[in-house]
């Protein structure tokens, strides 16, 4: 799944900050190759075949019991309200993904846009509560794939509050002050470095569940460093990464992005799905239809929140502090791509620039 990660991220502007969901996305478009055949059904293969796509379903199950862990997925599969739709179908990606498909009015506006909204907001227990806007309106539309995804974890161990700073990050677009979360002699925590690149890979408080930063040397441009990474190049990176202290400095941030993910699509070769005449969704339903739309919107927040320190373990930590203070300094304060990945699968990237 990295690869189709990298490659969707790369379909982005290099200079705006980003988060998207590579996991729910596959989910979404596993809703749609579900219903589709002939070479509409090949193209969307074509692409998840980018991905362990098989895996979707379980890594999904696996985060809803995570602990600490926090994940709400909003996806649905709105059809007009006049559309015919095979019972079986609806069966079966409710069985496989928790997502259903719906017939809608898309005539009458205001009912559209309130009716995916009050969706959205309930699946995301109101971390993201306005997907369409008030104007969104196609009357004629027949079918309009949504999903919209949250995500916020709690650390292994938490950063202290008080230690958070204010300090420049030296951004793409020029210097700008932001508030800096900081911790000494890290221990929950995978760090290592190749080819200029550190990667510093933080534990949530469930350890399956992992933060992890790519950063690259101060003096290669963001964009040259960006077009350099691969699937593959992730996966090296996280595997030579090793246990043990680091002095960290990162970013705290809420990131809210809504990548047009139509376009995404067509780019990586899925063009029949949205065209009228060749999109073949008969699984779906007997009638003629094409994806008028699909909107995407992933939230993300990083903050100091996470599980209490112990403090006999606090105590022999400051001890070898001031016996031994020369740990690997990690400092996110210039552009660098992220992820949240368990088993070196990302079920969020993105870029802070």
């Amino acid at each position: 799944m990295a690869d189709f990660a990298v490659e969707l991220l790369k379909l982005t502007p290099v200079e705006a900050c980003m988060v998207m969901s590579p996991l729910s996305m596959v989910a979404a478009l596993s809703v749609l190759e579900r219903g589709a055949g002939g070479a509409t059904k090949s193209q969307v293969s074509d692409a998840l075949k980018r991905t362990s796509n098989d895996d979707v379903p379980e890594l999904i199950r696996q985060l809803a019991s995570a602990d600490g862990v926090l994940m709400n997925v909003a996806t649905r599969f709105y059809l007009a309200d006049s559309t015919t739709l095979h019972e079986e179908y609806n069966n079966q990606i409710s069985k496989d993904f928790d997502v259903t498909a719906e017939r809608l009015n898309f005539r009458d506006q205001s009912h559209t846009v309130q009716t995916i909204n009050s969706f959205v907001s309930d699946a995301t227990h109101g971390m993201i509560k306005k997907l369409l806007s008030d104007d969104f309106y196609a009357a004629d539309m027949k079918a309009f794939l949504v999903n919209a995804v949250y995500f916020k974890g709690q650390w292994a161990k938490k950063f202290s509050e008080d230690s958070t700073r204010k300090d420049v990050f030296h951004g793409i677009k020029g210097d700008r002050e932001e508030s800096f979360m900081n911790m000494n002699n890290v221990k929950t925590c995978r760090y290592g470095q190749s080819d200029g690149v550190q990667v510093l890979a933080l534990e949530y408080k469930d350890k399956n569940y992992e933060f992890v930063i790519f950063l690259p040397s101060q003096d290669v441009p963001f964009a040259q460093f960006r077009e350099s990474i691969t699937g593959e190049k992730i996966r090296e990176l996280l595997g030579q990464a090793s246990s043990g202290g680091v002095d960290v400095t990162i970013p705290k941030f809420k990131l809210s992005s809504s990548p047009n993910l139509k376009s995404m699509l067509q780019s990586l070769g899925i063009t029949d799905l949205f065209k009228g005449g060749t999109c073949d969704l008969h699984g779906v339903s007997p009638d003629e239809l094409y994806v008028a739309d699909a909107i995407h919107q992933a939230v993300i927040e990083v903050d100091e929140k996470g599980r209490e320190p112990d403090p006999m373990a606090e105590a022999a930590a400051k001890r070898m502090f001031t016996l031994r203070n020369i740990h690997p300094l990690f400092r996110a304060d210039h552009p660098f791509l992220y992820g949240v990945f368990r088993d070196h699968k990302p079920i969020f990237i993105g870029q802070y620039c």
